[in-house]
């Protein structure tokens, strides 16, 4: 019995004594608190600025030598290759005959105009494709008779053949 009495004064001496002992040795960490600009004033107070005339210079330094550097920069000694593309040679009409080729400038000048579909529509006017039945297409079908399409075909070959076939007869 005095060995349970014993035991008991030491568990409540320890559970009220080591608690005070080690409050006194723990620190307190460093912590971020948010606060308020009003806050941040009022503890750290005003602090004047003052302008450091070396790092100043140091940095107008820095500027000018990396503004400098660009525009000095100098140019690699090497083999370098340079890719260039040749000016291409005007298109020869003379193999067309004449109603092709006013039929070909008429398609180029409609395409190089405001309006580029009056050029496509230039080029389809043989197969009877205009802007009053272009609906069709909008549409998802068309409807193109193959006479046509085998006579264009037919005129187009003619036209390259030699210039006294004529092109285009309705």
């Amino acid at each position: 019995m005095n060995f349970l009495k014993r035991s008991v004064f030491i568990a409540v001496f320890a559970a009220i004594g080591l608690p005070t002992v080690q409050a006194d040795e723990v620190v307190t960490l460093p912590t971020i608190r948010i606060m308020a600009e009003s806050e941040l004033r009022e503890e750290v107070g005003f602090v004047p600025f003052q302008e450091d005339e070396k790092i100043r210079e140091a940095l107008q330094h820095q500027i000018y030598k990396v503004h400098s550097d660009m525009q000095n920069a100098g140019v690699k000694e090497g083999v370098t290759t340079v890719n260039y593309q040749q000016k291409m040679e005007e298109p020869d009409s003379s193999q067309l005959s004449p109603l092709l080729e006013q039929h070909v400038l008429a398609v180029a000048k409609g395409l190089q105009s405001s309006d580029p579909t009056s050029g496509l529509f230039k080029m389809l006017e043989p197969l009877n494709i205009d802007r009053n039945n272009i609906i069709g297409i909008r549409d998802g079908s068309i409807k193109i008779n193959m006479d046509d399409i085998l006579k264009l075909q037919q005129q187009i070959q003619d036209g390259l053949k030699g210039p006294k076939n004529q092109f285009f007869i309705p």
